[in-house]
């Protein structure tokens, strides 16, 4: 079968099978929380369908990037899934725009987009949730690109399929001191990035964190929304992709294999979640953000001197 056609079929299941995984982790986390939550694992599937059917609202002073946000963080989010190489090869003509450059991109437009339509909103609360998630990306971008860029060097290619073929046959690897240490940091990288404890609160959507999504109402929250869980499962598939790649032949094995693994990760971070309150974005995730950034760079000296 055509590659193209894999790219658009991982696309569409992780499209309907993430709200699956959102439903499990709201229920775990209610449940570590001794509150009750939502009723069952499906809630999220309730949701998105009772936010279509609400009527759309838009602030008078909203322009056409507040207006046509949600569909570009929804197609932002679905184009970094459809790069990933999940259900294709590298001699493929899918693996082509497989790259790690691309996934750079698309996810720096998909944070530009949201911090624009914030600011766009006319609300100064929906302003300051924007702004902060640009403060974000100054702590973790910096963290991920050298990681990536370790990675890269010893690759020797930038292309994301080659790069898993080569983890697979154990050209490199976490035998190489360089890959095992650059791979802590992007985890950490990675965990901030899906909007958990103690660096963001999933569940503060109206609040100064995602403060743009209270402007949204029915289908633009529901796709707003929509689009921010499948950049969530992006950055865990980055990981997954580079870091902890499995071998499967049958394209439709390993796209459950990966959807399953990344359920997991997504689900996992909710155990982290329960250990402390947030942090504040300018102390203590600063610090943290610092100690991942020299775990970074202990990657990169290392692959400099050879190790």
């Amino acid at each position: 079968m055509s590659s193209l056609f894999f790219m658009i079929l991982q696309v569409v299941v992780i499209i309907l099978v993430a709200p699956f995984f959102d439903g499990v982790a709201r229920v775990l986390r209610a449940r570590l929380q001794s509150r009750r939550g939502a009723p069952d694992f499906f809630q999220t599937y309730r949701d998105i369908i009772k936010y279509f059917k609400r009527s759309r609202t838009v602030p008078h002073c909203s322009h056409w990037v507040f207006r046509y946000g949600p569909y570009t963080l929804f197609g932002a989010g679905a184009a970094l899934l459809a790069v990933m190489p999940i259900s294709y090869g590298s001699h493929t003509l899918a693996a082509s725009c497989s790259d790690v450059f691309v996934v750079l991109y698309i996810a720096a437009m998909l944070r530009f987009i949201f911090g624009a339509a914030s600011i766009d909103s006319g609300n100064p609360y929906a302003g300051v949730g924007g702004s902060r998630e640009q403060m974000l990306a100054v702590f973790v971008e910096p963290v991920m690109m050298t990681s990536l860029l370790v990675v890269m060097l010893l690759a020797h290619t930038s292309n994301l399929g080659e790069i898993q073929e080569m983890v697979r046959s154990g050209v490199i690897g976490y035998q190489i001191p360089a890959f095992a240490v650059a791979s802590i940091s992007f985890l950490w990288a990675m965990y901030v990035e899906s909007g958990r404890n103690p660096y963001d609160l999933a569940e503060a959507e109206q609040e100064l964190q995602e403060g743009v999504l209270s402007e949204y109402c029915g289908a633009d929250f529901s796709i707003a929304h929509a689009g921010l869980i499948l950049k969530q499962f992006a950055m865990i598939g980055m990981f997954l992709t580079i870091f902890e790649p499995w071998s499967f032949e049958n394209p439709f094995l390993a796209l459950i294999v990966f959807v399953l693994k990344a359920g997991i990760f997504y689900v996992a971070a909710v155990f982290i979640d329960n250990f402390g309150p947030r942090h504040k974005l300018l102390t203590s995730f600063r610090s943290n953000a610092i100690a991942a950034l020299g775990v970074s760079f202990v990657a990169l000296v290392l692959y400099v001197v050879g190790a």
